[in-house]
């Protein structure tokens, strides 16, 4: 009976020791959920520049929203994917607008622990981005010919609206700070750039290519903050 108690207790104690380093041991994979602050000059896409464009906001000026996902790949080193969206809602005329500029990159970033509960990480990570700008009308409607005029296009008739898009390439970097409340949750700053090789040229709207708006993006200053979570 005496040894039956002592293997169950040895038992209960490596289960015990099992459980904590689990709760304890850094989580491999990591939810981002946050968001962002930049000061891009969004010419052709806000309504100084283009009386077009219904009025906007923060949010649609220089707030960003951000999503990712990231997992440990060696014991200083994570590899990522993650997303920015920069949105935009109104009217023009009777239909509905909508833009979103969409930083998507693939990151590389390191890190190091300078206390207990602190953590220095860097990021470098190239970027393949999209921009996507929509007029819908369920009747017939001259506003996405209004919308492409202001771009010094010629008309290309489109009855009820249509979406124009573009992809173009870039590079980020940051240099982030995060404090762990546990393992698994955690908040985080990060600065850095967002270098784009964006022009107006060569947008694609129902398969035509059409001119879109003179955006200067091409190198803008970062501020993120983050809610991490570990799985």
């Amino acid at each position: 009976m005496m040894n039956n108690r002592k293997v169950y207790t040895s038992k209960l104690i490596l289960m015990y020791c099992f459980l904590v380093g689990v709760l304890l041991s850094q989580p491999k994979l990591n939810i981002q959920l946050g968001g962002g602050y930049y000061n891009p000059k969004l010419i052709g896409l806000d309504p100084d520049s283009n009386n077009v464009i219904p009025s906007g906001s923060l949010l649609s000026n220089n707030l960003l929203l951000n999503w990712g996902v990231r997992y440990q790949i060696y014991h200083n080193m994570r590899l990522g994917y993650t997303q920015s969206h920069s949105l935009h809602f109104g009217k023009i005329g009777s239909s509905k607008y909508s833009r979103n500029i969409a930083f998507r990159s693939i990151s590389f970033e390191t890190f190091y622990y300078v206390r207990e509960k602190m953590e220095l990480n860097f990021t470098l990570a190239p970027m393949i981005n999209k921009g996507r700008i929509s007029i819908i009308d369920e009747k017939a409607s001259a506003d996405m010919d209004t919308l492409l005029s202001s771009y010094n296009n010629s008309s290309v008739n489109l009855s009820t609206g249509g979406t124009m898009k573009k992809t173009w390439l870039g590079f980020a970097s940051h240099v982030g700070l995060r404090y762990y409340f546990s393992s698994l949750l955690s908040v985080e700053g990060k600065i850095g750039y967002y270098n784009s090789s964006y022009s107006e040229n060569n947008w694609k709207l129902e398969g035509e290519k059409v001119t879109g708006p003179k955006m200067k993006i091409k190198e803008l200053p970062i501020i993120q903050f983050n809610l991490i979570i570990g799985l």
